[in-house]
């Protein structure tokens, strides 16, 4: 038994103004209806009108693969993995020493590790990589804007203060993507069957000059220099995404990765695919321990997924996902000169 998550379907046979009116009838409260008419309307949207230049985003290959937590991890100098079939991703966190020097200096064991700055985490952080992947197609150094308020509200985000608002949340986020380094790798098979394991360690961030509040314009830079490697292979090994969707669930960590995860890999297929559960475990964000929990995550964000992506082809199975051969998030002919990653696909 298998459920369909698409609603191109239901827009094509009614249409939106049919659409909504059932929407309206079909939510229980305000909260939902409005979340209803919300994924019609972008689902509407994205059908109607192909992406305007300025519309199209990139997100490198290997992140449309593998992915950051959804949450702050625990413990600040833990390294994190992930794995989707032969590829796999490690993030180390790097080290930074934020405190001042006229503060009374620690000592004892934990010294060193409170110098660790922790992997990314959460929707922010992948906000700001899609940000500067996007920007980094263009050049090597990523203009930021003319201020970092300026800067904070083309990621889509409000620009809050305080300890919990989006100025020290963005401006940790930064931090880590900065000082952390990503290992990429993977295991090819040749003709005869014997097995080849490559191995890539890349920064993204060459340096930067981070700020400590917005009420100092003099301490925002306005540039990143991304790192000689990472931008070569970004060039190379970059997937299109739609910033329209990307704003549809910009506040959604798991929305964000199966977005990504869809725009990779469903117009690779040649057929239909299964993942499994457990191989959703150890490919997404989550730090769920038990696949029944990560499943009912997943059919609980699918539908804003979809209506992000109305033409990905997806139904939720009793043991996992089904992908079926899709068309592109972001037509081909509007990426010219893209090439798409060569490294071996998920369930390849």
């Amino acid at each position: 038994m298998t459920m369909p998550t698409s609603l191109r379907r239901q827009l094509e046979l009614v249409g939106l103004d049919e659409s909504l009116r059932l929407a309206e009838a079909a939510g229980a409260t305000p909260a939902e209806r409005r979340r209803l008419r919300e994924r019609l309307e972008v689902a509407h949207q994205l059908l109607i009108d192909l992406p305007a230049m300025d519309d199209i985003a990139f997100l490198h290959s290997g992140l449309c693969q593998t992915y950051l937590p959804h949450t702050r991890p625990k413990e600040n100098h833990s390294v994190w993995r992930r794995e989707a079939g032969r590829f796999t991703l490690i993030v180390a966190p790097g080290v930074v020493d934020e405190r001042r020097r006229e503060a009374p200096r620690r000592i004892g064991p934990h010294e060193t590790s409170d110098l660790y700055v922790g992997v990314p985490f959460g929707p922010k952080a992948r906000l700001i990589l899609i940000y500067l992947q996007t920007e980094g197609r263009k050049s090597r150094v990523v203009n930021m804007g003319p201020s970092m308020s300026a800067w904070i509200r083309s990621l889509g985000l409000a620009v809050t203060g305080g300890q919990k608002g989006t100025i020290n949340a963005v401006r940790e986020q930064v931090l880590r993507i900065a000082r952390c380094s990503f290992t990429l790798q993977w295991e090819e098979r040749d003709a005869a069957g014997n097995t080849t394991m490559s191995v890539r360690d890349q920064r993204i961030v060459e340096g930067l000059t981070l700020w400590n509040g917005a009420s100092d314009p003099s301490k925002w830079s306005g540039t990143v220099e991304l790192t000689q490697q990472f931008w070569e292979h970004l060039k190379e090994h970059s997937v299109p995404l739609d910033k329209r969707a990307i704003a549809h669930l910009s506040n959604n960590s798991l929305g964000l990765d199966l977005y990504t995860l869809f725009a990779y890999r469903l117009p690779r297929l040649r057929q239909d695919l299964h993942l499994r559960w457990a191989q959703l475990l150890e490919q997404l964000g989550s730090a769920e321990k038990q696949t029944k929990t990560l499943a009912y995550r997943i059919r609980e964000v699918l539908p804003d997924v979809v209506a992000g992506y109305p033409e990905a082809r997806v139904e939720v199975t009793r043991h996992g996902l089904l992908l079926k051969p899709s068309q592109p998030a972001v037509p081909r002919t509007m990426v010219n000169g893209m090439r798409l990653l060569d490294v071996p696909r998920i369930g390849g």
